[in-house]
């Protein structure tokens, strides 16, 4: 059996906070997001304007869309997005990426006044436009009844990936459904496919795997990989116990670097369990590439089988 994940397009910005560092809103000038509710056909959208204020030794974005009027934001040196009050003269907190067991902290700048909880598991997200393990911020309101926010997911390098909101009908799920982030995109049109197949191999007694990425043409989605690995392979049997992995005992240089995913593959010797005379063996191959944490996951699966052994010590008698 197949599994087929969709793939998209990651920024990588180019500025002085490390592109592999967690960037849960990227604030480049011009980056745009829009949402769409799936049921309703409802629709927003975030944009970061080109105009950009230096105001207390710090450089300020203008973000649109985020909240109901228009902000000066900046990311501050813990990760988290503050923006500027001009009443108090003082930075705000507006989204805080930090775990701290148990506390809130005050959402400010919203439709609501609001709390807002960042979670410390990810949750698994998977949208029109991609899947990711998302960092999750809930939110509570005590003064609104059918408005407000109640959750919210982000990617790293991406941005919100989803965003729950309250109404009188009931939460309605805003999903990411593009992205413009600096000269790449992220759209549903994006998909494409991660497969593994094995056939016997050259060799007796082994399979050979191939890994292949398909994306469209045009695409030019890069993969990042935080060293010299980029896949990995293991080889389960019928009750789940992993019998073969190919990275165990290898080494990788520990570099970060980034390949084209258009037109990717590779192709791996892997080699058959024992032969038992009872029959056939069946085991599961899967395969799945080692990129950075919070990027798309690429993963598949396929059944082989080893034949039963005829010959030698394992000869059957008649």
């Amino acid at each position: 059996m197949k599994r087929f994940l969709r793939a998209v397009s990651i920024l990588i910005v180019a500025t002085a906070m490390s592109a592999y560092a967690a960037d849960f809103l990227p604030l480049a000038p011009g980056n745009h997001w829009s949402y769409q509710d799936a049921v309703t056909g409802q629709s927003f959208a975030i944009q970061v304007l080109a105009t950009q204020y230096y105001l207390n030794g710090h450089v300020y974005h203008v973000v649109k869309g985020y909240t109901p009027n228009p902000l000066l934001v900046r990311v501050n040196q813990y990760g988290n997005i503050v923006f500027w009050d001009q009443d108090r003269e003082t930075d705000v907190m507006l989204i805080s990426f930090e775990f701290a067991r148990g506390a809130w902290f005050e959402a400010a700048a919203r439709e609501c006044p609001e709390m807002g909880q960042t979670q410390e598991d990810r949750v698994a997200h998977d949208g029109p436009v991609g899947a990711w393990e998302a960092l999750e911020i809930k939110y509570r309101s005590f003064a609104c009844a059918d408005a407000g926010d109640l959750s919210e997911q982000f990617a790293e390098n991406v941005g919100m990936v989803q965003r729950v909101v309250n109404t009188i009908a009931g939460p309605r799920k805003f999903n990411l459904t593009y992205a413009k982030l600096g000269t790449q995109t992220i759209s549903a049109g994006s998909a494409g496919s991660f497969t593994v197949t094995a056939l016997p191999g050259k060799e007796t007694g082994t399979w050979t795997a191939t890994l292949r990425i398909e994306q469209p043409a045009a695409s030019d989605l890069k993969l990042n990989f935080p060293s010299g690995q980029e896949y990995d392979l293991s080889l389960r049997d019928s009750e789940g116990a992993i019998l073969w992995t190919w990275s165990a005992g290898k080494l990788f240089a520990q570099e970060l670097h980034s390949v084209p995913a258009h037109g990717w593959s590779a192709s791996i010797t892997v080699p058959h369990p024992p032969a038992l005379p009872e029959g056939p063996r069946k085991f599961t191959l899967e395969a799945w590439m080692t990129t950075v944490a919070g990027e798309p996951r690429f993963a598949a699966a396929t059944a082989v089988e080893v034949p039963a052994a005829t010959g030698g010590l394992f000869a059957l008698k008649d």
